[in-house]
C-alpha cells in the first residue's frame, strides 16, 4: 500500500489525515542531519510548513555587544545592553535564548531599535495566533462565549483567574468531563475595562453559563453556522466545518492581538490560556527540497481536495529578510 493510500485509509473524522510522518519516513530523531530543509506538519490541523535552517538548531552565533529588546508571552518586554548569544530555533529564527519567542535588535537605540522591537512583537503575536489556530482546529472550537462584567474590571490577572474558575465549575457541571477551551481578555472599546472571549467546542445551555459566571451578561456566537460575527461583520456560510474553526480562531486572535502589548499583558502573564492535554500533534522531518515537501503535503490531503490547498512562500514577499519559509493549509 502506498503512503498516499495509507493516508486516505487512516483519515480521521472530518477528513483530517492521521498517518504520522514518522511512520512514513522514519523517526527524524534518528537522523544526524542538523541543517537543511525542515518540513513540519500538523496532520490534525491540516497545516504544514517548510523552513530552511542554515546552521544546526540550538547552536549559537558569536556574541556581540548590542541593544536587545525581547518580547515574550511570559515576561513582557525588557531592554538590556550586554553580550548576547544568538540562537537558532527549530523554526530557523534567531532568538536571544531558548525561552523567548522573538527579538528586536540594533546597534544602538537611536538606530531603529523601537521599530525592530515593534516588528518582533508583532511577529511574536503572529506566532501566538498561528499556535492558537491549530489548537482551535484540532479541538473544533466553534462557540464563542463573551463574558462581561457589571462592574468595570481593570486587573487583567484577576479577570483571567475568574475565567479559570468558570472553566473548573463548568467541568464539574458537565459531570467532570474535561473539554478543550481557549480564552483571552479584550479591553472594552467603551472604556469599561476587560471582557473575555471564551471558545469551546460544544453547545452549553445559556442559563448554565450565565448562572455559573455570575459576573455579568453573557452571549454566544456559533462560528460554524452564524453568517455574522458578534460585531456584525459578515462571515458567510462555511463550506466545511474546518472553515468555522479557523474563522473562530481568526476572530478571537484578531480582537485580542491589539491587547497583547507588553503594557496590557504585563510581566509573567500569558496572551491567552488553554485547557491542558489538548495540544495538536506535530511531526517534523528533513526533506531534500520544496518539491519533496509539496509531495508530502499532497499525501496528507484528503482525496479530491488537492485543489483547495492554500500555499504561501516567503519568495513572494519582497521585504522578507529571514530564512526561506513555505506554508500550506487545506
Amino acid at each position: 500500500m502506498s503512503v498516499a493510500d495509507s493516508s486516505r485509509q487512516a483519515s480521521a473524522e472530518g477528513g483530517r489525515a492521521s498517518v504520522h510522518l514518522r511512520a512514513q519516513l522514519g523517526s527524524p530523531e534518528a537522523s544526524e542531519q542538523s541543517q537543511g530543509w525542515r518540513f513540519t506538519a500538523w496532520p490534525e490541523c491540516a497545516e504544514a510548513s517548510l523552513v530552511w535552517l542554515a546552521q544546526p538548531a540550538g547552536t549559537f552565533r558569536p556574541a556581540k555587544r548590542t541593544w536587545v529588546r525581547v518580547p515574550s508571552s511570559e515576561d513582557g518586554v525588557s531592554v538590556r545592553s550586554d553580550d548576547v548569544d544568538w540562537w537558532v530555533s527549530d523554526q530557523g529564527e534567531l532568538v536571544a535564548d531558548s525561552r523567548h519567542h522573538g527579538i528586536g535588535f540594533g546597534e544602538h537605540p537611536e538606530h531603529g531599535l523601537e521599530n525592530r522591537a515593534d516588528v518582533a512583537w508583532m511577529q511574536a503575536n503572529g506566532r501566538a495566533a498561528a499556535k492558537s489556530r491549530r489548537y482551535f482546529v484540532r479541538n473544533r472550537l466553534r462557540y464563542m462565549w463573551v463574558l462581561t462584567f457589571e462592574e468595570s474590571h481593570t486587573d487583567r490577572r484577576q479577570v483571567m483567574a475568574l475565567v479559570s474558575d468558570l472553566a473548573r465549575k463548568l467541568r464539574r457541571a458537565l459531570r467532570g468531563t474535561a473539554f478543550p477551551y481557549w480564552y483571552s481578555p479584550e479591553l472594552h472599546p467603551g472604556g469599561h475595562g476587560w471582557h473575555v472571549n471564551l471558545f469551546v467546542p460544544m453547545r452549553i445551555p445559556h442559563a448554565l453559563v450565565r448562572d455559573t459566571w455570575g459576573n455579568g451578561h453573557v452571549w454566544v456566537t456559533d462560528f460554524g453556522r452564524d453568517p455574522r460575527g458578534p460585531r456584525g461583520e459578515p462571515l458567510g456560510l462555511c463550506r466545511e466545518p474546518r472553515d468555522g474553526w479557523r474563522r473562530a480562531a481568526q476572530y478571537g486572535c484578531k480582537y485580542s492581538q491589539k491587547d497583547w502589548s507588553p503594557d496590557h499583558v504585563g510581566r509573567l502573564n500569558h496572551r491567552y490560556e488553554v485547557a491542558q492535554h489538548f495540544a495538536p500533534r506535530k511531526e517534523s522531518i528533513w526533506v531534500q527540497d520544496p518539491v519533496e515537501a509539496e509531495v508530502r503535503v499532497l499525501e496528507l490531503v484528503e482525496p479530491g481536495a488537492s485543489s483547495t490547498v492554500l500555499r504561501w512562500s516567503s519568495n513572494d514577499s519582497e521585504d522578507w529578510d529571514r530564512p526561506p519559509v513555505m506554508t500550506w493549509r487545506w
